[in-house]
């Protein structure tokens, strides 16, 4: 069995190379700049289509020439940043947005190396209003050359790869497709790529090794046709191999399409992965109640290090019509891997604010709780753990904390979970300088308009450390200073 730590993503962790069609490291595409509109604070958008639209798409720890190379552009053993602004203005186009790569190094993400990437520069054409280049941005190793590449979505049936390297990303290929999500489908050591069509229950598997033209080895067509006919909004989430066998299986969301045309997360199914690439439909995830199991974000991580990835599912809002309480509250659910797909010895986890443990007073009989989950290893211990926001109070303008829950032999529970103040809203954990214990990354929201920051807290032994933060601002990206909170990141 392989035993390894899947984690599935909504922050951006990448590298650059300068060469064609990337804009060399520490400059900036003359023209970008980011919008002045700050966007409401969580959970007044949440990630519709069960897909993320700023996704948290799969991310994965694994080998590096698999979907598990988490954002190790330059392979030089530590992560890298990707912070994504999907509604920046680009050359005078309103939402064109771009990913901004920050490499990791020994003592952290290191700003002196950095890269801004739009679609202007990738050289494949010009980006227009509304494309939001850094939408869905994921990481895998596609090329096979044990350094990961850039995967993000434009538009709304557009994916760009843009390749590692020994020193940055250079080079891109453009595909058709939305949505994207990659992992080891046929187990045979290559990552593959996952795209759902703009429309419809079509996608398509393409497997690797890729060209760097962005031919893959072979493709397949995966009917993701929902088989209860009031969900018909199927969408690719994550990928992790929940059943041990190798191979890495796709988790799909199902949607309900309601009178304002808006998909609402109903259900959440695996799809085996095979040897022959034919994924097979496999089981519809239940919560501890037998109830479907479904909500905005999904990631997968082996959170009770078994060998058996985990899925976790993120319901932070209904969203039908206006934001909605979803029944019984908004919470994080977790929901064991193993030989069939499901543990026979854990039963799933809800985390809500009766959790017992939790530190720092949150709330979940609102909207809010579990938004923005990220995960990884925060100590070193080999169990993924778990990050979230949550509100402290029952209006969703009230105050908000971090959670850091640990995994452990039981699963996700309030054990030694950490809380922080720190104002955090998008979060990511990564390892930025390859000493075995992630760090925390966290975008900053300010309702009074200041500029955007990202705050990092260390991990450790212990845990995430909440002293002597680093902070990363718009003057350190070398991009002009706009008043409104808007840094995402991807993975």
């Amino acid at each position: 069995m392989r035993k390894r730590l899947v984690t599935a993503l909504a922050l951006t962790a990448v590298a650059g190379c300068g060469g064609p069609g990337v804009v060399p490291d520490s400059t900036v595409s003359p023209g970008l700049t980011r919008t002045a509109t700050a966007p409401e604070r969580p959970p007044a958008d949440p990630d519709t289509a069960g897909a993320h639209a700023d996704p948290d798409t799969a991310r994965t720890h694994a080998d590096p020439d698999t979907a598990g190379a988490h954002a190790d552009f330059d392979g030089d053993g530590k992560e890298d940043l990707v912070i994504t602004e999907t509604s920046a203005t680009v050359n005078g186009k309103y939402a064109a947005g771009y990913a901004v790569v920050v490499y990791g190094s020994t003592a952290g993400a290191d700003t002196r190396r950095r890269q801004v990437i739009t679609q202007d520069s990738l050289g494949l054409g010009k980006a227009g209003a509304g494309g939001r280049f850094g939408g869905a941005a994921i990481s895998a190793d596609l090329d096979g050359d044990g350094r990961s590449d850039l995967i993000t979505q434009a538009g709304s049936n557009t994916v760009f790869v843009v390749w590692g390297g020994k020193k940055k990303l250079s080079g891109a290929a453009e595909l058709t497709g939305a949505t994207p999500v990659a992992g080891d489908f046929d187990g045979d050591g290559h990552a593959d790529l996952v795209t759902s069509g703009s429309t419809g229950s079509e996608a398509t598997v393409r497997f690797g090794p890729f060209t760097r033209a962005g031919e893959p080895a072979r493709t397949k067509p995966l009917d993701l046709t929902p088989d209860t006919s009031s969900y018909y909004t199927p969408r690719p989430t994550g990928v992790g191999d929940v059943n041990g066998d190798g191979k890495d299986d796709l988790v799909v969301t199902w949607s309900h399409v309601f009178g304002d045309e808006i998909p609402t997360p109903r259900a959440t199914v695996v799809y085996r992965g095979a040897a022959d690439g034919e994924l097979m439909k496999g089981p519809r995830l239940k919560d501890a109640r037998g109830k479907d199991m479904y909500g905005s974000v999904t990631l997968t991580s082996d959170v009770n290090k078994d060998g058996f990835a985990d899925v976790i599912v993120s319901l932070t809002c209904e969203t039908i019509g206006d934001v909605a309480v979803p029944e019984g509250g908004s919470r994080l659910m977790v929901a064991y891997g193993g030989k069939t797909g499901r543990s026979t010895g854990l039963k799933p986890t809800t985390i809500n604010d009766r959790t017992v443990g939790l530190p720092g007073n949150p709330v979940s009989s609102g909207c809010g709780f579990g938004y923005a989950p990220a995960t990884g290893d925060v100590n070193g211990d080999g169990y993924a753990d778990v990050a979230f926001s949550a509100p402290t109070g029952a209006d969703r303008d009230n105050n908000t904390v971090t959670l850091v829950l640990r995994g452990g032999p039981k699963g996700l529970t309030g054990t030694n979970a950490k809380s922080t103040d720190l104002p955090m809203g998008p979060t990511a954990i990564q390892d930025l300088n390859g000493d075995g214990a992630a760090e925390l990354a966290g975008g900053t929201w300010s309702a009074s308009g200041g500029d955007d920051t990202v705050r990092i807290l260390s991990g450790g032994p212990s845990g995430i450390s909440t002293s002597g933060p680093t902070l990363i601002g718009s003057a350190d990206l070398g991009l002009e200073p706009t008043p409104g909170y808007s840094f995402d990141f991807g993975h």
